[in-house]
């Protein structure tokens, strides 16, 4: 046994080495995650955050032609119940939906650049609905928001829901 020990021991060493050697190769040959980030994403993930945060001061207001400009023609919307919509489908639901809307406040959000003219916002909405009986019950939503440069015109294309608790 000890003989096969001494053996199997400089390959097994070896083998152990070897990742060593190679691995700062390849890292040195790899590019950087970091470095492909443009300067002017930041521009556009604030310029997004911003419209992500008027999109509810917009539905609150019931300004539905404004937020007809806010999505793109083609928007696609996936609920939280796995129906499928598309923007005027949502703005009339939004419609439907709005006598009963208290507040709408965002608990979260992250809006991250993935290119120089696509932006996915992700975040956390607090619904707060009017009952019949006057109390007040609380829907929350996560949602992936994704949004294009159009014609310098930030608009939403895509809009992914689903249901959650608070945080």
């Amino acid at each position: 046994m000890r003989s096969f020990a001494r053996r199997v021991s400089p390959l097994f060493l070896w083998c152990l080495c070897l990742p060593s050697f190679a691995l700062p190769q390849a890292a040195k040959d790899a590019p950087s995650p970091k470095a492909a980030r443009n300067a002017g994403w930041a521009v556009s993930e604030k310029a997004v955050t911003k419209l992500e945060q008027d999109w509810f001061k917009i539905q609150l207001a019931h300004d539905w032609d404004k937020m007809r400009q806010l999505l793109g023609d083609d928007f696609q919307l996936i609920e939280s119940d796995g129906r499928l919509g598309d923007r005027d489908s949502m703005i009339a639901g939004y419609k439907e939906e709005a006598p009963s809307v208290a507040t709408i406040s965002m608990t979260l959000l992250v809006s991250h650049a993935v290119s120089n003219d696509t932006v996915v916002a992700t975040g956390l909405d607090d619904i707060s609905l009017r009952q019949r009986d006057g109390s007040i019950s609380h829907r929350y939503e996560r949602f992936t928001d994704v949004w294009v440069l159009r014609n310098t015109q930030w608009v939403c294309v895509a809009e992914q829901i689903t249901l959650a608790h608070p945080q």
